[in-house]
């Protein structure tokens, strides 16, 4: 049986149905169907900056109501969910800061005469796992660290009070477990190295290119993310990461550029190749049979 996972969508649902169709799945039900029984995995951040952010999570909820998809939550899923719920005391779990309202912008705009629509969204997004990992592979939105996902296993999310609580308060595991998870894992800079973010301010800690192999990782220029180029060169202080490597991770999130994607880690490969920055919606096509994977553009 074939599986295809989907990478991060943002709004571009013209290039979605492109996509699925090339993947051999119609409509004629009034749902995306595959006349083969294969199903959809999608790997979160359906919503923000793309043209068509509603017909997105029609075509992705309605396939998961339907059981033609399964999906794990992205990180715009995860900041909606706290941008639109109240704390106790007042105020909200994101603030309503002009950068915060920015990047939801164009969510904000579409659904604007559809509040209660939006609302069935966000509850629907608290139904989505982290993560899934089945018998012949892996889905998370960032990054794959087993023993947070041996932590949800063993408490899985609540979304009351008390969990908001704990995943906004940087001093407690559950904060961690959920940034990690859906956005990447931070190491810090050595002493007297940082970068500038796109919004100009200053960066001591990079994300990590975690899903390359371990083997021939030996400069900082190969492993992390975000780095002044006055440390490329230099050897790295500490060991990279191991990954699972009995079954493959799919994952999104790090807008990597490339004309033709390719898969640098047999056993990880990243799905978000900047759909919305003029790239390309990517599926790979996983073979559960004779587990080979085959790619896809739109």
């Amino acid at each position: 049986m074939k599986i295809d996972f989907i990478g991060d969508i943002h709004g571009h649902a013209d290039e979605l149905v492109l996509l699925i169709d090339q993947l051999g799945y119609n409509n004629s039900k009034g749902y995306f169907s595959h006349p083969e029984g294969r199903k959809v995995v999608f790997v979160g951040d359906f919503i923000d900056r793309g043209p068509k952010i509603k017909e997105t999570l029609e075509i992705v909820k309605a396939m998961c109501d339907n059981q033609t998809a399964n999906a794990v939550m992205g990180n715009h899923e995860y900041n909606a969910i706290l941008f639109h719920t109240k704390k106790i005391g007042g105020g909200f779990y994101r603030e309503h800061s002009f950068k915060e309202i920015n990047s939801h912008y164009e969510t904000l705009k579409q659904f604007k005469d559809f509040p209660q629509e939006w609302q069935e969204y966000i509850e629907w997004f608290k139904t989505l796992p982290l993560f899934i990992e089945t018998e012949h592979y892996r889905v998370v939105h960032a990054y794959w660290n087993q023993s947070h996902v041996a932590f949800l296993k063993n408490n899985p999310i609540q979304w009351n009070e008390s969990w908001f609580e704990k995943v906004t308060n940087d001093t407690n595991y559950e904060y961690q477990v959920v940034e990690d998870l859906l956005k990447g894992k931070e190491h810090k800079l050595p002493e007297g190295y940082s970068f500038h973010d796109k919004d100009g301010t200053e960066r001591k800690q990079s994300r990590i290119k975690w899903w390359q192999q371990t083997e021939g990782v030996t400069l900082y220029g190969d492993y992390l993310i975000n780095c002044p180029d006055d440390l490329k060169n230099n050897t790295l202080e500490y060991t990279p990461d191991e990954i699972p490597v009995d079954k493959p991770i799919f994952f999104g999130h790090y807008w990597l550029k490339e004309d033709n994607p390719t898969i640098t880690n047999p056993n990880a490969a990243c799905l978000d190749f900047s759909v919305a920055k003029n790239g390309h919606l990517v599926a790979y096509s996983l073979d559960t049979e004779n587990l080979t994977i085959q790619k896809s553009l739109s």
